[in-house]
């Protein structure tokens, strides 16, 4: 198990109960927790979770000039995300009429969402909305279905969402959407935030949290 963990977290991934059930349980130990510290430290990585304890995550202990140009990119991929995804859980909220943000666990259904797009004009609205966000949203198909299969596959590739059922096509928002709350949470009470290369040194032990 410590293999298994020690790549995900390396190659920049999140470990949560929804995409790596057993690694994220080995993890919940102390022994595990000091295991994986123990090889992080030696490379200059440290292990991380997000608040509300939904994933973990390495990080880098010191940031220094070689490391400033990588969190430079990470940092501008996150942002990168931060509309298409707010605009996702828009959707998702007005498609099952709920007040209140998913959460990491949560189910989301994709013919629950295929109906309402199809057969809501304001919905569908929403939907075509997401062309405007980027390349990784253009479609040929601008149909409903086409447009939100799109959708899935993007928020899939960036972590936030994972299949659990093929037959039923159902699907799970991961940890990996905990991170993000945090990250939302830390820009609007740093507003003004767009470059990490850019900010004083005193910037640089929160940044190192998030990246």
């Amino acid at each position: 198990m410590f293999d298994q963990v020690a790549t995900h977290l390396l190659e920049g991934k999140f470990i949560c109960e929804s995409t790596t059930p057993e690694a994220f349980r080995w993890l919940k130990s102390d022994e595990a927790k000091q295991e994986i510290s123990t090889y992080l430290g030696k490379i200059g990585r440290c292990l991380s979770k997000s608040p509300n304890d939904q994933a973990y995550y390495a990080t880098w202990a010191h940031v220094g000039s070689n490391e400033r140009a990588e969190v430079k990119r990470v940092f501008a991929g996150i942002k990168q995300t931060i509309r298409p995804l707010i605009h996702f859980i828009t959707l998702s909220m007005e498609v099952e009429k709920k007040d209140s943000s998913p959460v990491s666990g949560d189910r989301l259904e994709y013919a629950m969402l295929l109906k309402a797009v199809t057969e809501n004009a304001h919905l569908f609205e929403v939907l075509r909305e997401f062309g405007t966000m980027g390349k990784e949203f253009t479609v040929t198909d601008a149909s409903a279905k086409g447009m939100l299969d799109k959708v899935i596959k993007q928020m899939e590739q960036w972590g936030y969402l994972i299949l659990i059922n093929r037959e039923q096509e159902s699907y799970r928002f991961t940890g990996k959407l905990d991170y993000y709350y945090q990250v939302m949470e830390f820009l609007m009470e740093n507003e003004g935030i767009t470059d990490p290369s850019s900010q004083e040194q005193e910037d640089g032990a929160e940044q190192r949290r998030l990246i």
